[in-house]
């Protein structure tokens, strides 16, 4: 069996303590790369049975599936992330490759990245930006404690986000498809945007998710309500519809998070835009390589921890 980790930079690469479970085991390749999988000439000619921990920056969020015809003897991808959508992982289990991810490595980390998210936005941070970083007064912002944040997905980091609202004096109250926790007040989604000064969707990003937020739940959002994006959940809603809105005073404010996003000051009203960072501590990428190391070994005993396909 060969091991192989597909990584951007050297930091990707898991401890040579992690790495020793898996030579005992069988042969560990390590793989700095940039750009398609089939451009890794050594995966093609391997005809040993494989299991890949692929790093999705290597590919830019973007796996080419249909590659996988040309390399052997994959039993299972094993990704380095939260996120799963960009593996395909449908087609890859019609190939017959098992797909895991590596879930709630980072909850914590994105917890708290969130809950700073939302007090920068609320506090109208991007208004101070705008007027050279005075305030007029004029529009007070708005204090959290008390008020009422609704979370849309409890999966892990959506529980930690609602432990982590709730104890700064949040109340808190969600819609799961799934999930249900006695902690917090289930409502349905409807009455979320009706309700909510704060909203929070924690889904994962696939074509049923995309249909839940519409533009007519969009429309029922109190005119002074905040929203809070991360990353790639932030596909989840039409971001341009909200911008629209935000611009033109008919939702409170915009917090999102991502890559490629502009100066806070070209945005129209109060929209606060970071980078993408809410799982970078080192907590929790000592998490996730030892997750991610555990979901390799168990594939190879055929366990296949995080399996999602």
């Amino acid at each position: 069996m060969n091991f192989y980790f597909i990584v951007s930079t050297e930091a990707d690469i898991p401890s040579k303590e992690l790495l020793t479970k898996l030579n005992s085991r069988g042969k560990v390749i390590i793989i700095r790369h940039k750009g398609k999988i089939l451009e890794i000439k050594q995966l093609k000619s391997d005809k040993s049975e494989k299991i890949l921990g692929l790093d999705p920056k290597v590919f830019g969020w973007d796996l080419d599936v249909k590659s996988f015809k040309y390399i052997p003897n994959v039993k299972a991808v094993c990704t380095s992330s939260t996120s799963f959508d960009w593996l395909n992982p449908k087609e890859l289990g019609k190939m017959g490759i098992v797909v895991c991810n590596v879930p709630g490595f980072s909850s914590d980390s994105v917890a708290e990245y969130v809950l700073a998210m939302a007090i920068e936005v609320t506090r109208g941070l991007p208004s101070l930006i705008k007027n050279g970083w005075k305030n007029d007064f004029k529009n007070l912002p708005i204090l959290l404690k008390g008020k009422t944040v609704g979370i849309i997905g409890l999966g892990r980091n959506g529980k930690r986000i609602a432990e982590l609202f709730q104890g700064i004096g949040m109340n808190v109250i969600y819609w799961s498809r799934k999930t249900k926790d006695k902690r917090f007040k289930y409502v349905e989604l409807d009455d979320l945007f009706k309700i909510s000064d704060l909203i929070i969707p924690m889904l994962v990003e696939n074509p049923e998710t995309k249909k839940i937020i519409t533009h007519r739940r969009l429309n029922l959002i109190k005119k002074t309500a905040v929203l809070v994006g991360i990353n790639r959940v932030r596909a989840v809603w039409d971001e341009g519809y909200i911008l629209k809105k935000v611009g033109e005073g008919k939702i409170g404010g915009y917090a999102l998070e991502g890559e490629g996003l502009k100066d806070p000051t070209e945005y129209k009203g109060n929209v606060w835009p970071v980078p993408p960072i809410a799982g970078y501590t080192k907590d929790a990428f000592d998490n996730l390589k030892k997750i991610w190391v555990e979901n390799m070994l168990n594939a190879f005993k055929g366990k296949y921890s995080g399996r999602v396909n």
